[in-house]
């Protein structure tokens, strides 16, 4: 990579287009229908390759040369894939898997969940900034991913993916930015292997007992947004721990 590498703290705020995110205009950087599966993607297939249970539904985001779909469609129920390039979308229908359906939807865009019908326990994007136009759609993206994401299911995303990103947009992740989700949504962030990291929504069975048991008394309760908190500063660690998971998917 030849240009420098931005972080959250030098991206844009907004880029003035609610409904249309931003997209890289990089040569070739869309289309991975021929190229061979990328490293951090291998990283997160192994990791699956050891825990996903038969039925599975899985959201993959990014679906380059759609050997994901290949490689776990046996075992999945459902598999849905997004794409920003139709040479993926065209590729992913010639391997005729009937339960896998590849749509062009941009991640970042406020028409996500009207777009995909289905919810998931699995979600896998193995970088979630590396196209991002700005915080706002960043931050949009994690509350459409949980808006589809089933209350036991994990986002899976790789440290060699977010070490990444475009020359035009995107900036690089942390283990410690990641960590910093669990200041805007109900989510808890931890290390599924060296490198592989695991977002799963919180356990909010003793919220709603409270809130039951508040309304039975008749108390007013207050009814919490599930989208994404206005901006507060920089993405920055919370904790620190990227040092501690540095290591073979890195």
């Amino acid at each position: 990579m030849t240009h420098e590498s931005r972080t959250y703290t030098t991206a844009r705020a907004f880029c003035g287009h609610h409904a249309q995110p931003g997209v890289t205009q990089v040569p070739g950087a869309l289309d991975w229908s021929q190229q061979e599966t990328t490293p951090d993607q291998a990283c997160i297939e192994a990791v699956l390759e050891t825990v996903l249970l038969p039925g599975a539904s899985i959201l993959h985001v990014g679906v380059g040369n759609s050997q994901f779909a290949h490689r776990f469609a046996a075992r999945a129920s459902r598999i849905d894939g997004l794409t920003l390039h139709p040479n993926e979308q065209t590729h992913a229908a010639t391997l005729g898997l009937p339960q896998y359906t590849v749509y062009l939807l941009n991640k970042y865009s406020p028409a996500f969940r009207a777009v995909l019908p289905h919810r998931y326990g699995w979600i896998i994007d193995t970088n979630p900034a590396h196209f991002a136009c700005c915080h706002h759609h960043f931050w949009l993206m994690w509350a459409n991913y949980l808006g589809v994401l089933t209350p036991q299911g994990q986002i899976v995303t790789c440290q060699r993916g977010m070490n990444a990103s475009q020359a035009d947009c995107g900036w690089t992740m942390t283990y410690g930015d990641l960590l910093r989700l669990e200041e805007r949504f109900p989510v808890q962030v931890a290390p599924l292997t060296d490198g592989v990291y695991g977002i799963q929504p919180r356990d909010t069975t003793s919220v709603r007992r409270r809130r039951v048991a508040a309304e039975a008394q008749g108390c007013a309760v207050a009814t919490v947004d599930p989208g994404p908190a206005p901006e507060t500063g920089p993405m920055v660690p919370s904790r620190v721990a990227g040092g501690a998971h540095r290591a073979q998917c890195v």
